[in-house]
């Protein structure tokens, strides 16, 4: 996007080669696991993929949360191996942006913007989880990281030039960044996976790897688990985008096949059910889109992701349930078969819903949020006033009997 060209200007330049050069190709890709990553990287740089939530002093678009998520939205409509690929991209060069100090973005952006290189993020672990349990550590030698451990589900392994690697440090969990290069440093590939095909996820082992210090991402050692949970809270909001995409295009799809097919003398769109079906998709659809642009506007106004986040990435599971359900269901017996889309995006849907996080994490931070006071609205003082002492009068002889206790 140019300095001189407005977003809605860079939207419809999106749009356009999106759906004349990508989604022509992308039930091939989908079908043969072979998206041609290599010969669009430049492109998708051209295009000012790469450097989307890149600062504009590097070059970058520097979108506002608001226009990145209409960028996540089309990606998975048209192709859900390109979206995988470009959200962590993306979420990994805003974790930069967020995180780290300004000698290493003076150091790596500019390699992001103007060289494509790019970051993975190396969290999860085959004998832990995603949380506090994970065991790769690293230990400090002089001026050098020593790093040991595995990682699996990395997204983008497969060529990344960096990774972010969680780790614990002697002063609790760190990231550091680990070239692709490093000596002790090894990568191989994971099983197929049900959707989303093109993108590649592997198992990372480190042996004694040396990480000089200056690559321990951010302000001090101990910070980076915080940091990065604070950065993975936003990109709910960005897997809420990519539910979107899925189902306003199972949505357009399942409309259009019902003004198409006709049976018994007439179309199906004729037919109550079917009709019910459609409308339930439109609601589904319409509610989460109020849900995305209003979480991205909070983050936009407030600097922060706030509950809205978690209450997105929840509603999208439950959208694109309802929705790639409802669109197999308007489709009938082809619609389980490769020669229409909604297979296709039946199957990436259910990686939404594992995406930075599970559905019982969300409600688990959504709730204790609440707890804590957060609500996804503001309380007007009265309300306020109210919910102070709710149970004054519990006990008909004027004492209060009743304790509220938890721990979350």
């Amino acid at each position: 996007m140019r300095s001189d060209q407005s977003f809605e200007d860079y939207r419809e330049s999106m749009l356009d080669y999106l759906w004349s050069e990508i989604e022509p190709h992308a039930e091939e890709w989908d079908e043969t696991g072979d998206l041609p990553r290599e010969e669009l990287w430049d492109e998708w740089q051209e295009m000012g993929f790469l450097g989307a939530m890149a600062p504009e002093e590097y070059g970058g678009l520097d979108l506002t949360q608001r226009e990145y998520v209409e960028l996540e939205k089309e990606w998975a409509k048209v192709s859900g191996g390109l979206r995988v690929i470009l959200h962590v991209h993306n979420t990994n060069v805003e974790l930069l942006d967020h995180v780290g100090t300004e000698a290493q973005k003076d150091r790596w952006m500019p390699e992001i913007v103007d060289e494509g290189a790019s970051f993975a993020f190396a969290l999860t672990e085959p004998h832990a989880g995603s949380g506090t349990d994970i065991e790769t550590h690293a230990e400090k030698d002089d001026d050098e990281y020593v790093l040991n451990g595995e990682k699996h589900h990395i997204t983008n392994a497969d060529f990344t030039e960096y990774f972010n690697v969680i780790t614990r440090t002697e002063n609790g969990f760190s990231i550091l960044v680990v070239p692709r290069d490093a000596d002790g440093f090894t990568i191989r590939e994971m099983p197929e996976t049900m959707g989303s095909h093109g993108s590649e996820h592997c198992y990372l082992h480190f042996d004694d790897v040396r990480v000089p210090e200056e690559n321990l991402l951010g302000r001090e050692e101990g910070s980076g688990v915080r940091d990065a949970v604070d950065h993975l809270r936003v990109s709910r909001i960005y897997i809420g985008a990519n539910a979107l995409g899925i189902s306003e295009r199972c949505l357009e799809e399942a409309v259009n096949w019902a003004k198409m097919r006709v049976t018994f003398g007439k179309p199906i769109a004729e037919r109550q059910a079917v009709q019910q079906y459609l409308g339930e998709m439109a609601r589904d659809v319409y509610a989460l889109r109020l849900a995305v642009e209003d979480a991205a506007r909070q983050v936009d106004e407030k600097g922060r992701a706030g509950i809205e986040a978690d209450l997105c990435k929840l509603m999208a599971k439950d959208v694109t349930q309802r929705v790639t359900d409802n669109a197999m269901l308007v489709f009938g017996g082809l619609g389980y078969y490769r020669e229409v889309p909604v297979q296709r995006f039946y199957r990436d849907a259910r990686l939404n819903w594992l995406e930075e996080g599970t559905p019982s994490i969300q409600q688990i931070t959504a709730a204790k949020n609440l707890l804590n006071g957060e609500y996804p609205y503001e309380l007007d003082e009265q309300a306020v006033d109210h919910l102070d002492n709710p149970v004054d009068e519990y006990d008909s002889d004027g004492g209060n009997e009743y304790e509220l206790s938890y721990e979350l």
